[in-house]
């Protein structure tokens, strides 16, 4: 039995993910394959490289605005990503393919050109990481074996069909989302941290900060239609819900409040949680009687 883990997008509120596998992990529910989109890549990408849900947390804390802030000069983006690629490498251990992983990972991307989704699997985990975060008019797309990706999130933004066909027969989908209340640009921040505080504050201001609010608020309710459809046609064993309010696409300074929402949305699952990790403890028993059984009945012969 082999339990997947999907994370969803959601730019900054995608920090929830590190909330839920911090219960996971005090739960004891093992992780056997992941996959992710956007945000949610990025986090699954350090889980299957071997980091904990506190390691995670830690280089979330440690990561402002200003270290991944970069003019784009391809002039298909607002902000660049070699600043955000060199952190990932880092964060990673270094430029690490999916063969290195600890664990079986798939990355969720957009061709541009074809509109086809991409499932990412093999070669350089930090070049397949840019694809599937590259939001668009936020950052470029980025060319991989010729082809033109984008966020993963505009045809599958919770990818628990994916970890599916990737052989997990138990699922649990983590759905980082926007609570819609409120009207386009009344949004506050809520960083602690005076220089990211006054970033979140002159980004929000310009002349192009509501309309990307006005974007993120669209995508969320495509990508809210899209999930539901999936959902009623093949449901995770487990669909573990955060809704964040005034968590923007670009807050990494909430680390606080997105992760203490994650933790409280996977505490909401626990017993379906514990039920899933208590089958594959009787399995594994079962199995075991089996294996145990059939030496002992070759020994006798």
């Amino acid at each position: 039995m082999q339990i997947g883990l999907a994370l969803s997008g959601g730019g900054a509120k995608g920090l929830a993910h590190i909330g839920v596998l911090k219960v996971l992990e005090e739960a004891q529910i093992p992780v056997h394959l992941l996959a992710g989109t956007s945000m949610g890549g990025i986090v699954a990408a350090l889980y299957a490289a071997g980091r904990s849900a506190s390691e995670i947390e830690e280089i979330a804390r440690a990561t402002r605005l200003l270290d991944v802030l970069q003019r784009d000069r391809s002039g298909l983006g607002l902000i660049g990503q070699d600043k955000m690629a060199s952190r990932m490498r880092k964060a990673l251990g270094g430029d690490l393919t999916f063969d290195q992983l600890r664990l079986p990972l798939a990355l969720v991307a957009t061709d541009l050109e074809t509109g086809d989704e991409v499932i990412i699997q093999e070669g350089s985990v930090v070049e397949a990481v840019m694809a599937t975060t590259a939001v668009p008019i936020i950052f470029p797309p980025v060319e991989w074996h010729g082809r033109l990706l984008a966020d993963g999130g505009l045809l599958n933004q919770v990818p628990f069909d994916v970890v599916r066909k990737m052989g997990a027969n138990r699922i649990i989908a983590v759905y980082a989302l926007r609570d819609l209340s409120g009207r386009p640009g009344d949004t506050t921040t809520g960083s602690k941290r005076g220089t990211e505080t006054a970033i979140q504050l002159l980004i929000r201001r310009s002349r192009w900060g509501p309309m990307l609010d006005v974007a993120e608020r669209s995508q969320c309710i495509m990508t809210r239609r899209q999930v539901e459809r999936l959902v009623q046609q093949s449901p995770p064993d487990v669909m573990i819900e955060v809704t964040l309010n005034g968590v923007g696409l670009l807050d990494i300074g909430q680390v606080d409040v997105c992760v203490r929402a994650g933790e409280e949305a996977a505490r909401l699952h626990l017993p379906e949680l514990i039920e899933l990790r208590d089958t594959l403890l009787i399995r594994l028993a079962r199995w075991w009687r089996s294996v145990t059984s059939k030496l002992v009945g070759a020994i006798k012969r």
